[in-house]
């Protein structure tokens, strides 16, 4: 184990200089500063976690508490966002920790346990609900947390879309081709993204003057079974949709998977969009053909969690850290222009 000896020997300083510079104190010159540092990284020096908490009165553990699912979709999901986020957190010099709780369990209670046990420094918080019991918890505790998401009845620290546009980008573009039956594949509305891509997806509906149709607008759990479920109902509906939206690239997976179950090809017969944050375990360009839509990296997002939410720890006190992340939209082949009817209706 590399010590702070092993670095003062190699850089020719004092321990307590070495110390210091590595503590980040104002009276360590900048240039040293960032030279200890260096040597300490390449020598793979690691501080210890007791030493530190002992002279700081923090652990380094960030940690979050989710609820155990048997979906093996909704696994590899969870599986990405705690890669992404160790990843990040750990490159700060701070350990994460998942708990996994039992299907049903009392997240609440997790979390003040954990934080009164004083082992835990600050919390990740994802998927918010309206009215999120977990917040108004970890506010009660002043505990710092951030949020991926965010829920408009509380103030809190957050990391987010704009889900809004997300909607309204989407159909838009397929308003503009024409389309006048559009299906939706939403998260489930309890969370305040789902509810703001609907308003998105009925603002651009309003801006054509074209009536959107509730029965097409449909809200699951957002993984590829529930995709192609719901695309299989609306396709075989009296008038099915000729393009539908969806809530991210799972979801469009299982609309895929249902059109050639239907012998329907997309784009041809049917134009299909979705928002793409960026999983590895479905990107776009495996689709074919490619899947267009609305794209924010969850890469981007760790960063801008663990930045804040170490700002966060660091000034308890201090202003709320909240960031609207950037959205783009790809066209990709997964939508075409038709020509529709007076009543709506595709003409071939």
């Amino acid at each position: 184990m590399v010590t702070l000896k092993d670095i003062s020997r190699e850089i020719g300083l004092s321990v307590t200089q070495v110390s210091r510079a590595l503590g980040g104190h104002a009276d360590v010159n900048p240039d040293t500063r960032d030279r200890v540092r260096a040597t300490a990284d390449r020598l793979g020096y690691r501080p210890n976690a007791i030493a530190r908490g002992l002279k700081t009165g923090r652990s380094g553990i960030i940690a979050m508490v989710v609820a155990g699912t048997r979906t093996p979709e909704s696994n590899a999901h969870l599986f990405e966002i705690v890669m992404g986020l160790s990843a990040e957190i750990s490159a700060r010099g701070q350990t994460f920790v998942l708990h996994v709780a039992e299907p049903g369990a009392d997240t609440m209670r997790l979390h003040a346990e954990l934080y009164r046990s004083g082992s835990i420094d600050g919390f990740v918080l994802i998927g918010p609900a309206s009215d999120d019991p977990r917040i108004a918890r970890l506010k009660k505790l002043g505990a710092p947390f951030i949020v991926h998401g965010r829920d408009p009845a509380q103030s809190h620290a957050f990391v987010d879309i704009d889900n809004m546009a997300v909607g309204q980008v989407m159909a838009d573009h397929l308003l503009r081709l024409g389309h006048r039956r559009i299906g939706v594949l939403n998260g489930v509305e309890s969370e305040f993204f789902a509810v703001q891509r609907r308003r998105g997806v009925l603002a651009a509906h309003a801006a054509h003057g074209v009536a959107a149709d509730p029965a097409l607008m449909l809200s699951m759990p957002m993984i590829a079974p529930n995709g192609r479920r719901a695309t299989l109902a609306l396709l075989d509906a009296p008038q099915p949709p000729t393009a539908i939206i969806a809530g991210n690239t799972p979801l469009a997976l299982g609309v895929y998977q249902a059109a050639a179950a239907r012998g329907i090809r997309v784009p041809h017969d049917l134009s299909v969009l979705a928002h793409d944050d960026g999983l590895d375990m479905c990107p776009p360009d495996s689709f074919t053909p490619a899947l267009g839509g609305t794209i924010a990296p969850l890469t981007t997002a760790w960063v801008a969690l663990a930045d804040h939410l170490a700002d966060i720890i660091a000034a308890k006190d201090g202003p709320s850290h909240s960031r609207i992340l950037d959205l783009t939209f790809r066209k990709g082949c997964s939508a075409r222009a038709i020509s529709v009817d007076t009543r709506g209706h595709a003409v071939p």
